[in-house]
């Protein structure tokens, strides 16, 4: 890891904002209804399709459907770890959540390492998915306001490959929700 990677970290709040299709295209996308349905289940249902394409490297070849279960922490919160995963895509849907939770989601630098001076952060609603595109630097999942389960589904190839961490030298902090 280069030593200077550190200094884009500016230490400033991000300031949340709300989770949309349009304003996290660059990181993924979001999990929820679409405009286009079809119905199934003897018209009991409306299945939306392509809520999130899940791309994977082909040595990324297991499929996995886990469950997380998520310790309620304290806010004011500060993110001091990234992670990304650069052989697959990964998304996260909320089963059980008390409110909101937060996504913060960092392009990666030439170098690969998280460019923090251009990280985002974005408020979800609890009745939407997150999908991260391989490679998108974000925070792990964190609940507010009470503990959270997620379903998250993502291919792996294991062995240690699957994910990277960075501790971050200057935490970030997030405001405005």
């Amino acid at each position: 890891m280069p030593n200077d990677w550190a200094n884009a970290a500016t230490g400033g709040a991000l300031q949340a904002r709300p989770l949309t299709g349009e304003a996290f295209a660059a990181f993924g996308n979001v999990v929820a209804p679409g405009p286009i349905s079809r119905q199934v289940n003897d018209g009991r249902a409306l299945r939306y399709d392509g809520v999130a394409r899940l791309t994977h490297d082909p040595y990324a070849a297991e499929p996995v459907l886990a469950l997380y279960a998520v310790t309620a922490s304290p806010k004011p919160f500060e993110i001091d770890l990234l992670e990304r995963h650069p052989l697959a895509s990964q998304t996260f849907v909320p089963m059980r959540l008390a409110g909101p939770y937060l996504v913060v989601v960092a392009p990666s630098r030439a170098d690969g390492e998280p460019a923090t001076d251009r990280a985002e952060a974005f408020v979800a609603p609890p009745d939407v998915g997150v999908h991260y595109a391989p490679g998108v630097w974000h925070m792990p999942m964190a609940a507010f306001g009470g503990d959270a389960l997620f379903a998250m589904w993502m291919w792996e190839a294991g062995g240690g490959r699957d994910t990277e961490e960075r501790r971050l030298p200057v935490a970030l902090r997030v405001e405005g929700w």
